[in-house]
């Protein structure tokens, strides 16, 4: 049995615009695209597997040495290994910083950088399956996606991140949905980020017509997990490929520092807007109470921690007496709460100035 696939192979070089010149009983005969500016007749052979023939897979590995210098950046010979074997893609990020030119890394920011990556991936999953611009939830299918996830081994050169991820469906009672669906849709934002914000002096007006043209590409989570990807370890330039056998994908962005601070303004204002149009629904547990009378204030505050959207947000509520009472019980017996509501953004937590939902989840 070989290790190589002969239909992955073909869908590689046809995707990367090679063309079948002719069909002979042992061979197939591709010639190259323009772009590679081979010679005139220069003719790649991949021949057609048989079981009856042994050597497939010693003359295929002859190919990947032969044509991986011919795909300069695009893929090294391990690369093309994975894509001629199995249906896998492969996710890889490259910081080019003066101070990775030799391929090492901090281990604060090599540490950081991870972290914060896999937070992109979630936010990328998140919005892939729910669609919608904040406050998604999709718990089973980011760790479905994760736990397929394999880390590669890294490359010479400045620092490079690679992962190896198969593209199969992912099932939920509610769902389904292909890992290369929301591989794509993480390359969608990325080269929406660097064309409208990294590289346009265009200052954007956000406002609710922008947020309904460009909602095919807006998640609030995920372009703050993007952010976070350059200024929580300080990195100034990093490249990102996405290769499978029918697409291959790049977006380089340089000098991003420089573009942070209007980076969170724009955060910021697409936050304050969303929050207005888009109701917040969440489950926590109860952190604080704080009322001057339960059975006659209006000003029961109630603090409750929440996961939202792959994070942990803290939010305050106002409750009624009868409410309160409750949350009180579910507090001493670490009951969850769940809220829903119009939300706004304080200085260190989320205000639900509008609970529309008040219950208790008693286990």
């Amino acid at each position: 049995m070989s290790n190589f696939k002969e239909i992955l192979i073909t869908e590689f070089l046809t995707s990367r615009n090679w063309k079948l010149k002719r069909s002979g009983n042992l061979f197939n005969y591709y010639t190259p695209p323009e772009s590679l500016e081979l010679p005139l007749g220069f003719e790649l052979e991949i021949p057609k597997y048989s079981k009856e023939r042994p050597g497939f897979d010693n003359f295929i590995q002859q190919i990947i040495n032969e044509i991986t210098p011919l795909l300069k950046n695009e893929a090294n010979q391990d690369d093309l290994n994975i894509l001629f074997s199995r249906e896998h893609s492969i996710l890889k990020y490259r910081i080019f910083d003066a101070d990775n030119k030799d391929g090492t890394i901090s281990l604060q920011k090599h540490i950081e950088s991870l972290d914060v990556f896999k937070k992109v991936l979630s936010q990328a999953v998140t919005f892939a399956t729910t669609k919608k611009p904040i406050f998604g939830d999709a718990k089973f299918e980011v760790e479905s996606y994760l736990n397929r996830c394999r880390s590669l081994q890294t490359e010479k050169g400045s620092y490079v991140t690679k992962i190896e991820i198969p593209n199969d469906d992912i099932y939920s009672t509610i769902n389904k949905i292909n890992t290369k669906t929301i591989n794509n849709k993480l390359f969608d934002v990325i080269e929406f980020i660097e064309e409208e914000i990294f590289n346009s002096n265009q200052k954007l007006e956000v406002t609710e017509n922008y947020i309904q043209d460009v909602s095919e590409l807006l998640n609030y989570e995920l372009f703050h997990s993007i952010k976070d990807l350059y200024f929580k370890p300080a990195v100034n330039n990093i490249e990102f490929q996405l290769s499978s056998v029918d697409r291959f994908r790049r977006v380089e962005t340089e000098r991003v520092q420089m573009r942070i601070p209007y980076f969170n303004k724009y955060l910021r204002d697409v936050k304050k807007l969303l929050l207005e149009v888009v109701p917040l629904e969440a489950v926590g547990y109860v952190k604080r109470l704080a009322s001057p009378a339960p059975l006659h204030s209006k000003k029961n505050e109630v603090i409750i921690d929440a996961e939202i959207a792959n994070s942990v947000e803290t939010i305050k509520i106002i409750l009624n007496s009868e409410e309160y009472l409750e949350a009180i019980e579910a507090h001493k017996n670490e009951w969850p709460i769940k809220v829903k509501g119009q939300a706004r953004q304080g200085k260190t937590m989320l205000y639900l100035r509008e609970l529309e939902h008040f219950e208790i989840i008693r286990k």
